[in-house]
């Protein structure tokens, strides 16, 4: 998720530091709960989204996709991953393995999504993969992401965004020392933010769409003149960076490791168009394809803005006190474009990003009711008759993301929520890629599987999803010019295990205790949406 935390100091334009690697079918909470968790809500045909209008078309579904992978991350990362690798060139390698594994992710994503095509992205697909014991895997990612990650991320990301904009405007006395200035900014965006999301699902797919134009310019921008650089129309900067090829190359295991969390972290955010393909058109064919597309034109331009950065700036000179992005564009453009225009596109690129965590996270809240996970399903999946929008689940996320926003106090603590939102994330998507194996296996001639994705890349991605997470547990290398985290490296992937296995107790309360005292099957629409489907095509 590059458009994560990047928390931006007085003297310069940063690189980021703790997050630099940042419907429904019919359920028991509609068809057999108690009163408050049934009241008000019409009973939707199993496996249809069918209060939801249809309003996401290949252009908007490819810029939620961009507007949740393109944050700050490309305008920094590439130092930090060369400063690990040794090289540029090594670098340049372990992009486009990573970008392409990537793609072996969201391909696997895209398959799941035209099987189950009804929002809820990984909460949906971690059911119909692991129905037992009584859905657990899907239960703890449906709290810890509903009630954690989504709204701490959205916390982290609207906290910082305005610093771009005092740097822009040659105020850094006002990013120095008013941390809570920036969050009160932060919090009326959000608020803005959530009222559009609120009454027009049009309009915010048209903001969605505007935030990625804007994205895309900008990287296209770095990255066509990273070829004009390859090329020769214009001049590069003498140095050494690719002419002595693999030579420096220090890949030791602790390098490898903190330079893949990093690499990984900056193609994450495609699962983001899986919590709201109830409302995609036409989605097996829009859904494959925007994510191909997408990732694909990503990885070309990432790989370009990496050429135009060290075709540029010499290894040796890469000030890990400044945004990559900023010494390039001071070098090819002038100040003006590196200090002034530059930070004011990343800030609303990361605004981009709030928008488009904003627009998942309330289908996420609003899946994790309507398939009985959390109680109050009526509330959760209501859906507003003028506005058609999931009004009471948007507005939890935004109070949620408020709680988030203003409860920890400046300095550490702040950064240790942060470096918690991504933790247990690598082990969902390791899970939701093997699942595309197990259903393969279980349901081999699904007639909604209409796009396969390779098995190959399913299985690597799993693998490398899940090796990712663990490497959390193993100490990061050093990078020059960056100073030591205060904190340990294994609190916060210590306390996200912790914050996923308390998870267990809702689980068991929900799953178990509730189900046993009432006799409510919550979880009878797993099996449900399956067998409607297989039945209609016999």
């Amino acid at each position: 998720m590059s458009g994560t935390y990047t928390p931006l100091p007085t003297d310069a334009l940063t690189t980021p530091t703790s997050l630099e690697r940042i419907s429904l079918g019919r359920s028991a909470s509609d068809e057999a709960a108690p009163a408050e968790d049934t009241v008000g809500v019409r009973k939707p045909n199993p496996g249809s989204d069918e209060n939801l209008a249809k309003e996401i078309g290949l252009l908007s579904a490819s810029s939620i996709i961009i507007g949740q992978v393109v944050g700050s991350g490309i305008y920094s990362t590439p130092a930090s991953v060369a400063l690990l690798c040794g090289t540029p060139l090594t670098a340049l390698i372990l992009w486009l393995i990573s970008g392409i594994v990537s793609l072996g992710g969201a391909l696997a994503s895209a398959e799941l999504g035209t099987m189950f095509p009804q929002n809820g992205g990984m909460i949906r697909y971690l059911a119909h993969a692991y129905p037992r014991p009584r859905a657990l895997i899907a239960t703890i990612m449906a709290y810890s992401v509903t009630f954690f990650c989504r709204p701490a991320a959205i916390a982290a990301n609207v906290s910082i965004f305005a610093q771009y904009f005092f740097f822009a405007a040659g105020r850094r006395d006002y990013i120095e020392d008013r941390d809570y200035l920036l969050r009160g900014i932060g919090a009326l965006t959000m608020t803005l933010l959530m009222v559009l999301n609120m009454i027009s699902v049009r309009w915010s797919l048209r903001l969605l769409n505007a935030f990625a134009a804007i994205k895309m310019l900008t990287l296209l921008v770095v990255s066509f003149t990273g070829f004009l650089l390859l090329v020769g129309a214009v001049k590069r900067t003498s140095g050494t960076n690719w002419s002595r090829g693999f030579s420096g190359t220090k890949l030791d295991a602790q390098s490898f490791a903190s330079a893949m969390t990093r690499l990984f972290w900056s193609w994450e955010g495609w699962s983001n168009v899986g919590y709201v393909v109830g409302e995609v058109k036409n989605v097996k064919r829009n859904l494959p394809l925007s994510l191909g597309l997408a990732m694909s034109t990503l990885a070309v331009l990432y790989i370009l803005a990496n050429i135009a950065y060290f075709s540029v700036i010499p290894l040796e000179d890469i000030d890990n006190g400044t945004l990559l992005a900023a010494q390039f564009m001071n070098k090819v453009f002038g100040k003006a474009v590196g200090q002034i225009i530059l930070p004011i596109c990343i800030g609303l690129s990361i605004l981009g990003v709030v928008m488009s965590e904003l627009f998942g996270g309330g289908r996420l809240m609003y899946t994790a009711g309507k398939t009985g996970f959390v109680p109050y399903g009526a509330v959760l999946g209501e859906i507003h008759p003028r506005f058609g929008t999931p009004i009471y689940a948007l507005a939890i996320i935004w109070a949620l993301s408020l709680v988030f926003l203003f409860a920890p106090p400046p300095g550490k603590a702040f950064d240790l929520l942060v470096d918690l939102v991504q933790e247990g994330m690598w082990y969902f998507y390791a899970l939701t890629a093997f699942g595309v194996i197990l259903l393969r296996r279980r349901l081999p001639h699904y007639p909604l599987r209409r796009f396969r994705s390779s098995l190959v890349l399913s299985f690597l991605f799993a693998a490398l999803s899940f090796f990712l997470g663990v490497l959390q547990f193993y100490p990061p290398a050093e990078i020059p010019g960056k100073p030591k985290p205060e904190l340990p490296y294994y609190l916060a992937p210590l306390l996200g295990v912790i914050f996923m296995a308390l998870c267990v107790i809702p689980w068991y309360l929900r799953m178990w205790r509730y189900v046993n005292r009432t006799g409510h099957q919550l979880l009878s629409w797993i099996e449900d949406e399956e067998q409607e489907v297989l039945q209609n095509q016999s």
